[in-house]
């Protein structure tokens, strides 16, 4: 280990000793470098002069400092006219260049929005990526981002049952003669056909923006009244079908929970810093609405002076770089130069943004519960991250076996025994090996019967392993006490079960109300008390061990890559079969279809003259064919 002295941070501390005499007292940011160029560190000052200075003071440093004052060849300086600029510019800095003694924030996730075009009759959908910039009548209006792409999808269908507003891209729009099924069942005005005139189509589109901009109450209350007027002129239809986006729209609001009525347009964080490590959990709120959370794990040196302050500052300045701050932040922690922050975030927004840090009442309680769930998520990211191998050491011992190398983990994914497929995931003292995962198809069972399926995908992972003499340590098999008993009697009718060179038989289950957390383990052993018998013995492992959520991270893996692999089947099995609704089109020319165009997506993006070329189809068939998907 280096220690550093006075001596050896000489040329480093005399560098900035250097440039202090020419600082200005002005606010503004610093950046330092190494001999080389490469930015170390970049930081914001209220008053450049005093705070470069602090460097040059070396009984005041902590080990960090030293080392980062140490590698320091030569210091970069721009003022700025207030401090919340410096902070603006220091937060994109540390964002775009990640110098090496800034905090970390690894934050790659790819949010969604949801935009109402400006076209002359918008649509509404779900966005991805870049914003376009203008704020014109013809620009979109972006609301978001959510973390949670099932809220975007959520919040879309509410717009459709309470606007009506479209969502057909463009093309579609144009060329349509008469109404699609969203019309049909009332989750669209029909405006490509003029079922709603323009000026009533606007409206509805003014509506809805003011509602996803939290204006929910003025919006009802604007209905309600429209609904009276119909009412009064005895127009009962019409007043009935605003009656129905009333409902929609009401049933919203009253869902929002009894926390949540303190925090309508917010974002939530909960700060924990253990042994060296930290995680912060967010919960975002959009109209009085729970979307969505995330949790982060910024890098943190436990040697810097524990300033959870500044590291809360840091992390919502970076947060906010690329994405719209909502009107109030609420922290666990208050950030350090918080009003120099909030005006940061003013500045960039547009808009007041006000940070608080609740010690009662209901805001407190929200703020506590995102503290919990990043206390939690900390505790699973240790034991996944750094303590496997010593947490399969520790299974080895309770199963009895000398050490536990690999762990092959089973799961089974269909709906009411439709498109059944099996995932096979793998584990070991590394972490998962993903380049051992395999998917099986399921051929004998096409009937709701997990244990037939689980049976059969063991069967034949069973033989391969006694064919090949390739056996994991352990075989986990996700269910309790009944697909435990599967496996038993897969390896009994293979003749290995128990026998020298097999693995562990394993299952775990979820505990009582399929409560994540409260999981079960069942070990399959000899019977004692009866020969040739089997013991489903279960085994003592606390619900907040290690050791638990290492097992829970295998569990889940082997349920999302089964489920991913039955989606992708059922959805290609839908896909396909939507040729098999095209009158004149059989087993053949389906097969002629997909084997010159390649999938159902370029079939349906074909012109009738690229279709009439296809052999067997010609004009008439290729002209239905067009027809078929244009409509």
């Amino acid at each position: 280990m280096t220690t550093f002295t006075p001596d050896t941070i000489t040329d480093g501390a005399d560098v900035l000793r250097a440039r202090v005499r020419d600082l200005p007292t002005a606010p503004g940011v610093y950046r330092m470098l190494d001999g080389d160029g490469r930015v170390l560190y970049v930081g914001k000052a209220r008053n450049l002069r005093a705070r470069v200075t602090q460097y040059t003071q070396f009984d005041r440093m902590v080990v960090r400092i030293r080392k980062m004052v140490f590698e320091t060849r030569d210091l970069v300086v721009v003022e700025t006219r207030t401090e919340a600029e410096a902070l603006l510019l220091e937060a994109n800095l540390i964002k775009s260049l990640k110098p090496k003694y800034n905090i970390s924030m690894r934050d790659d996730s790819s949010y969604v929005s949801v935009v109402i075009t400006g076209d002359e009759t918008p649509l509404i959908r779900a966005h991805r990526g870049a914003r376009a910039r203008g704020n014109g009548p013809d620009h979109a209006t972006y609301f978001g981002p959510y973390p949670s792409a099932a809220a975007v999808y959520s919040t879309l269908d509410l717009m459709e049952r309470a606007f009506r507003l479209r969502t057909c891209g463009d093309a579609t729009f144009r060329h349509r003669t008469r109404p699609c099924l969203k019309y049909d069942i009332k989750r669209c005005s029909g405006p490509c056909v003029g079922k709603i005139d323009p000026a009533a189509y606007a409206r509805s589109v003014a509506q809805a923006k003011r509602f996803l901009q939290g204006e929910r109450q003025d919006v009802l209350a604007e209905l309600q009244a429209q609904m009276a007027t119909h009412a009064a002129a005895l127009d009962y239809e019409a007043a009935a079908a605003v009656r129905d986006r009333i409902q929609a729209l009401a049933s919203v609001v009253s869902a929002r929970g009894a926390l949540t009525h303190a925090l309508d347009d917010a974002d939530v964080f909960g700060m924990v810093v253990e042994g060296g490590r930290v995680a912060i959990q967010a919960f975002y709120y959009r109209n009085g609405q729970h979307v969505g959370n995330h949790v982060f794990y910024p890098t943190y040196d436990d040697d810097s002076d524990g300033d959870t302050g500044e590291l809360m500052r840091v992390f919502v300045a970076l947060h906010y770089v690329q994405r719209r701050a909502p009107p109030l932040i609420v922290a666990n922690i208050a950030p350090a130069d918080a009003d120099e922050l909030a005006e940061a975030l003013r500045v960039a927004t547009g808009r007041s943004v006000r940070l608080e840090q609740p010690q009662r009442g209901d805001k407190a309680d929200i703020v506590q519960h995102a503290v919990d769930n990043a206390r939690a998520a900390l505790h699973r990211k240790v034991a996944e991250s750094g303590n496997w191998s010593n947490q399969m050491a520790l299974w080895a011992e309770m199963l009895g076996r000398e050490a536990v190398g690999r762990v092959e983990c089973y799961d089974i994914s269909n709906i009411s025994g439709r498109y059944p497929v099996a995932s096979c995931v793998v584990a070991g003292p590394d972490g998962m090996d993903k380049a051992r995962y395999r998917k099986y198809a399921v051929q004998t069972k096409n009937t709701p019967d997990d244990y037939a399926m689980l049976r059969e995908v063991l069967t034949r992972r069973v033989a391969r392993a006694a064919k090949e003499n390739d056996w994991p340590d352990v075989l986990l098999v996700d269910g309790g006490k009944g697909q435990l008993n599967v496996l038993v009697d897969v390896m009994r009718a293979a003749g290995a079960l128990f026998a020298d060179g097999t693995p562990a038989l394993v299952g775990i289950a979820k505990g009582e109300e399929r409560d994540k957390g409260l999981e079960v383990l069942f070990h399959a052993c000899p019977d004692t008390d009866d020969e040739g018998g089997v013991a489903l013995r279960q085994l003592p492992i606390a619900k907040d061990s290690p050791l638990i959520f290492v097992l829970q991270r295998i569990r889940d893996e082997a349920h999302r890559f089964a489920i991913t692999y039955h989606r992708s089947k059922r959805a290609k099995a839908l896909e396909a079969s939507r040729l098999d609704d095209i009158p004149g089109v059989g087993a053949a020319k389906k097969k002629a279809l997909l084997l010159h165009f390649g999938s159902v997506a370029a079939v349906r993006g074909a012109d009738e003259a690229a279709l009439a070329a296809v052999p067997g189809i010609g004009p008439v068939l290729g002209g239905m064919i067009y027809r078929y998907f244009q409509q």
